[in-house]
């Protein structure tokens, strides 16, 4: 909280100017964005004039001072391969990754030039930085999903749920954080503690989806679903909720995006606050801090999000200490 404090202090003075100097001054810098939704997404216009509102605030606006280039890195691993060779053409000054997965690309072409990843679950062990507090190289940023998350996760889907005895975990090893492995290890360090059976479910294309989770269901009862921080799962979300309400299987998410679509539940660290945090990086970094010692970020609060409907469709009640504990049902 002091490393925070100092952050914003400098953000406010050390290496800040008044906003009439920076416009005066200042020559024009270049932020790129690339991020694995669709640019007409409601999300993605959500946060771009959330970001570009907040930078101004700090004095870099838009058509003055700053030029700000956003990208849809695409379906496919080509289509993110083009973005990013497009964007490392423009030359910008820092670039913003919306997931693990652009971060990597990114990281696999420039060790220069300032990188800010948005949602990177688990920077370390991919490779990003050297540590959360030092990152040591030209990468850092913010994280809402924690491998240690993974007990919590079960545990929560063991309340809604307690009849459920195997867990498929899903996940596509090409898009989450370092293939899924840290986080698989802290769920499996948890399922003995707690007399439960692990199965993973990699899903490689939109299609397996429904294939891995309907051929799971039958199987056999006592079976349920947590799905890994993914931007892949992310990106299908109401396919992946779909195909669980079909299996009649109980899942818990990393986002609320799932929830939104028909998900049981998700559990996550609450994004409140993550946007101040990008804007006052992007802000030290434009006027010369050096990301190298700008430490990453976690969420300070965590977000339940149960969906009632949902809940009731798979036979399920919702326990008090449940709904007392939800920031938000959804109905």
């Amino acid at each position: 909280m002091r490393r925070r404090s100092l952050l914003v202090a400098l953000a406010g003075c050390g290496l800040a100017l008044c906003d009439h100097a920076v416009r005066a001054a200042a020559p024009t810098k270049l932020i790129a964005v690339i991020t694995a939704l669709p640019l007409d997404h409601p999300v993605v216009r959500s946060r771009m004039a959330e970001l570009r509102g907040l930078l101004a605030e700090r004095g870099w606006v838009e058509g003055g001072n700053l030029r700000a280039i956003w990208r849809f890195s695409g379906a496919s691993e080509g289509d993110l391969a083009r973005a990013v060779g497009e964007t490392l053409q423009d030359r910008p000054d820092v670039i913003i990754v919306g997931s693990s997965t652009e971060a990597e690309a990114v990281l696999a072409e420039t060790r220069r030039i300032p990188v800010l990843f948005s949602t990177a679950s688990d920077p370390v062990g991919s490779g990003f930085v050297r540590s959360l507090e030092r990152p040591e190289g030209n990468a850092t940023g913010f994280s809402n999903n924690d491998p240690a998350m993974s007990a919590k996760w079960l545990e929560l889907l063991g309340e809604i749920a307690p009849a459920t005895r195997r867990i498929g975990v899903v996940f596509n090893p090409r898009t989450t954080p370092a293939a899924g492995e840290t986080y698989l290890a802290s769920l499996n360090a948890s399922i003995s503690e707690q007399g439960l059976e692990l199965e993973t479910l990699p899903v490689p294309e939109p299609a397996a989806i429904e294939r891995l989770l309907v051929a799971f269901a039958a199987q056999g009862p006592g079976r349920g679903l947590v799905f890994l921080p993914d931007s892949f799962t992310f990106r299908h979300a109401g396919r992946c909720t779909a195909a669980a309400a079909r299996g009649r299987l109980p899942a818990i998410y990393p986002f609320d995006a799932f929830t939104q679509q028909g998900g049981l539940m998700s559990y996550t660290g609450a994004r409140e606050g993550t946007a101040e945090l990008m804007a006052t990086y992007v802000d030290l970094i434009l006027r010369g801090a050096n990301v190298a010692e700008l430490p990453v970020q976690f969420s300070r609060s965590f977000e339940l999000v149960i969906n009632e409907k949902a809940a009731a469709a798979l036979g399920l009640g919702l326990p008090p200490s449940l709904r007392i504990r939800a920031q938000r049902i959804v109905s």
